[in-house]
């Protein structure tokens, strides 16, 4: 096969256990798509203003993200929510994660729209944010491949 279009599958990074008091923002989606780029940098935003309470987790893979992945997290959904959200097909998907007791709780967001809006709801005197949140432009099509926080080698903190 060519080098390029439908290419072979990204392996999906491992979701850690979240941990307690944090929100991890997740955002899935083709790697190609001003949505998704956009919906990255809202997530790496947010983090950036507050990483005490903010971590990111990116799966970005143009040929295994639909059906594949998207169907994989919709499972972990609530009924409600794959009710809700079964009709999502567009890229990026977003959602939050956190853990309560031993529990892991997806809540799921939707598109980069409602990630935005989410965000302006969430942080809205915080210009870095506010200033993500927006329509994107279409000349942001590449998708940063910096992984998210939550996915980075985790380093001893100096105590």
């Amino acid at each position: 096969g060519g080098r390029f279009g439908k290419g072979q599958e990204k392996p999906i990074p491992a979701r850690s256990e979240v941990p307690e008091g944090k929100t991890r923002i997740c955002v899935a989606g083709f790697a190609l798509s001003h949505h998704t780029e956009r919906a990255r940098k809202v997530a790496c935003a947010i983090e950036t203003h507050d990483s005490e309470k903010y971590e990111t987790w990116f799966y970005f893979d143009s040929s295994g993200y639909r059906p594949n992945f998207l169907d994989y997290i919709k499972k972990e959904l609530n009924e409600e929510q794959q009710k809700k959200f079964a009709e999502h097909k567009s890229s990026p998907f977003c959602w939050l994660e956190t853990t309560e007791g031993k529990t892991r709780k997806l809540d799921a967001l939707g598109g980069r729209d409602n990630l935005c809006e989410w965000a302006k709801k969430t942080f809205p005197d915080v210009k870095s944010v506010i200033a993500e949140a927006k329509e994107p432009s279409v000349f942001e099509a590449f998708v940063s491949k910096t992984p998210g926080s939550a996915q980075k080698e985790t380093k001893m903190n100096p105590e």
